[in-house]
């Protein structure tokens, strides 16, 4: 007779069973989040798509569920951290929860402020999502009308106010009709020196010949832990422009999931991960190409100090029916500390014959002779490392096509310089 000892529960995996009773929000879908949460655990190290991010290590204990902050702290917050897009319709939540301040929505964009249907994966790496899925407060759906062209930036603007210890969710849903252009920009902010944890989940469906641009710019507070995803389904001739810039939260792991369902459409995925102090940053890809004739580029640049640790996982799976698939994966890696580290998988899984597939990663410090170059013209060491390191991300940033973001975005990356640079 075989005896099996029970799994015994981490401080965080009990943490997160009580909290959600305590909450007392309960649905027969979060109860089954959190059933299985409970039965399988964190993932550790032995789960593949975890293997250097271990929840059950890295994350913290003594959460509770983030209550809905007055309209006079949500305001005084998000007035802390000025919008990106001068002029964009944002649409705003704090700890979790949704607020109208009344804000206009784009002429030919709807948006209806109810939580939307959680959409789980196989297997025993959906931690990110059962969190979710267990203790989403609100969230919205934003839906682009066929045809639509909308020049206005729309804004999804997620910010905690403060209180520490507390779990912020929130999940939403965009829906990019037939042949409509859309610009999107989600963002994620936080207060310094306050531990809560930051969960969200974007599930974005691009119909045929749609166009979507989006940018997410991720600056949780430095004590911060983050889990979220991006679920993308692309259909027939639709383009998707995405941008992600990671640029604070003590561990932050970032799910994308593409599902390239459409013959003719086109992925183009860049990002910058800057990882100082005792940060983890942890991107992890997959793009999957089920039907032929489409095209996939990914870029990530990536910065590394301090006793900082970064993590790139990227998996291009191409699907037997998907012949004359196109895709690239890059990720490129600056170190400049002797206690930092990065860990990089660049992964090609290919069933069709007939395709162009190409990955790599590189990991380097700053050029010597560059600096010598700069330093000889008076200099100084710190301003030549970080016009060095600017320009190695700045060629990322570039791409987007809003020179009012573009900047935005490099003063974040300046600030985030002058911390740890």
């Amino acid at each position: 007779m075989t005896a099996h000892t029970p799994r015994i529960l981490t401080d965080a995996e009990t943490s997160l069973i009580e909290a959600y009773a305590a909450a007392g929000n309960t649905s027969a879908e979060r109860d089954a989040a959190i059933a299985k949460l409970k039965d399988d655990g964190l993932p550790t190290r032995r789960v593949e798509a975890f293997h250097y991010t271990d929840l059950r290590a890295l994350l913290k204990a003594g959460y509770t569920v983030a209550a809905r902050p007055s309209d006079d702290l949500a305001k005084t917050v998000g007035a802390k951290f000025p919008r990106l897009v001068t002029g964009a319709s944002v649409q705003h939540f704090r700890d979790g929860h949704f607020f109208d301040f009344g804000e206009d929505v784009p002429k030919g964009a709807t948006v209806t402020a109810e939580l939307p249907t959680a959409k789980l994966l196989e297997g025993d790496a959906d931690a990110t999502a059962l969190i979710n899925t267990a203790f989403a407060q609100d969230g919205l759906t934003l839906s682009i009308d066929e045809g639509a062209e909308i020049e206005q930036t729309i804004g999804l603007a997620y910010a905690h106010t403060g209180t520490a210890n507390t779990i912020a969710a929130q999940r939403f849903a965009i829906n990019a009709a037939a042949n409509s252009k859309s610009t999107i920009v989600y963002r994620a902010v936080g207060l310094e020196d306050v531990q809560y944890l930051s969960s969200s989940v974007v599930d974005l469906d691009i119909a045929e010949g749609a166009t979507v641009t989006l940018t997410m710019s991720i600056e949780e507070g430095n004590l911060a832990q983050r889990l979220a995803r991006l679920n993308v389904s692309l259909g027939k001739e639709a383009v998707l422009n995405l941008f992600i810039l990671n640029v604070g939260g003590k561990l932050v792991r970032q799910e994308v999931n593409f599902d390239v369902v459409g013959e003719n459409s086109e992925l183009n995925i860049s990002g910058v991960n800057l990882i100082g102090g005792e940060a983890h940053i942890d991107v992890t890809s997959r793009i999957t190409h089920h039907v032929p004739n489409t095209v996939a580029n990914e870029t990530f640049r990536n910065v590394a100090t301090g006793r900082g640790r970064g993590v790139f996982q990227g998996q291009i799976n191409v699907r037997q029916a998907a012949q004359l698939t196109d895709a690239r994966m890059a990720c490129n890696t600056l170190l400049l500390s002797d206690n930092c580290d990065f860990s990089a998988k660049p992964e090609l899984e290919i069933f069709a014959d007939d395709v162009q597939c190409a990955h790599g990663a590189t990991v380097t410090d700053l050029e010597e002779s560059y600096m010598f170059y700069l330093m000889a013209r008076g200099i100084s060491e710190t301003n030549a490392r970080r016009m060095l390191i600017k320009a190695f991300v700045a060629e990322i940033v570039e791409e987007i096509e809003d020179e009012g973001l573009v900047e935005a975005l490099e003063a974040r990356i300046d600030t985030w310089m002058e911390k740890h640079v």
